[in-house]
């Protein structure tokens, strides 16, 4: 018997197959998640092709709410739930688990060389209350409670909160992001991929004059990336003044995360975006994540570091799959 893990997001769905032991790879893809119709027909192919021992435990983190063992992608059009899916992939026990949960797992085992250190000291979970948030194609949080022995891995929906503005630009950009969404601007509306080209037309809407190798650039596959590279080299101000932008609110949500958990064991900043602007902005992401008022020096003693692994929430249901494998053993 083989155990299959899973991270299911907007943009790609990861799927791992390992041995019973949860000890060795047998098989690994990356899909385009928007390229195919469900989450059965990426799984279906996987399986066919991994030419291994049909799983009897299946673990997949989910980017979006979970409800009744029902799971819907926020970012996707897809609907997925325990049962169907066990009988459809002919597995056994299937468990759906929020992605940031796994996530979550994933970096509590985390080697030093995954993360990259935005404090003096790297996270030190050990007996203490942490906080992982992601932006990506969404905006994922979840926090990691210590129960006294061991960490409860707790989902939340904390990126569909209300954007907080901090400044008068931050309440200028407000008022624009609600002109398109006048029924709730929230954290994920800013913080996220689209966030980030939100923010990109804002300024251009302040009078950022676009040209035209800009206008190709943007054009060309990813619009976003695009954005994020023109932003960190400085090439056009709207993409630079959008990225520091970005990388201020990311870091004062951040903060306000590690005050909700009272996360003394650190704030754990994972996702792609992360790798990329937290760690080449992260003078800015600081700043906005120490700016407290009272509490800047409560801030100060925890730790913070962007995750690099990008399987790390593959790694996460790995170890809940292990778990559930040694229940179906013991029953």
């Amino acid at each position: 018997m083989s155990l299959l893990v899973g991270d299911i997001g907007g943009t790609n769905t990861r799927l791992a197959l390992y041995d019973s032991a949860g000890s060795k790879v047998i098989a690994e893809a990356s899909y385009p998640s928007r390229e195919h119709q469900s989450f059965e027909e990426i799984a279906l192919a996987f399986l066919a092709r991994s030419n291994a021992p049909h799983p009897g435990v299946a673990v997949l983190g989910i980017a979006g709410p979970i409800k009744d063992r029902i799971a819907t992608v926020t970012n996707l059009p897809w609907r997925l739930a325990e049962g169907e899916l066990a009988k459809r992939l002919k597995i056994k026990r299937v468990s759906l688990v929020n992605d940031l949960v796994v996530s979550a797992r994933g970096c509590l085992t985390l080697p030093s060389k995954s993360l990259v250190k935005l404090t003096e000291k790297a996270p030190r979970v050990k007996a203490r209350n942490a906080a992982v948030i992601a932006a990506g194609t969404g905006l994922g949080q979840a926090r990691l409670v210590w129960t006294g022995d061991r960490h409860l891995a707790m989902p939340t929906e904390g990126g569909h909160a209300d954007f907080a503005p901090r400044s008068a630009l931050q309440i200028e950009l407000w008022q624009f992001m609600h002109s398109r969404y006048n029924d709730h601007v929230s954290y994920e509306r800013v913080l996220s991929g689209d966030g980030l080209g939100a923010l990109f037309d804002f300024f251009v809407s302040r009078g950022g004059r676009m040209t035209r190798a800009v206008d190709r650039r943007l054009a060309q596959g990813d619009r976003n990336a695009a954005i994020t590279e023109l932003g960190l080299t400085r090439a056009f101000r709207p993409a630079t003044r959008a990225v520091d932008l970005f990388a201020e609110i990311y870091g004062a949500e951040a903060g306000n995360m590690a005050l909700r958990e009272m996360a003394l064991g650190g704030v754990f900043v994972s996702g792609n975006i992360a790798k990329h602007i937290v760690t080449e902005r992260k003078e800015v992401f600081m700043n906005a994540f120490l700016q407290k008022g009272r509490f800047a020096d409560f801030l100060g003693q925890i730790p913070v570091a962007v995750v690099t692994d990008s399987l790390v929430g593959v790694r996460g249901a790995l170890d809940v799959a292990r778990e559930l494998s040694a229940e179906l053993e013991d029953g």
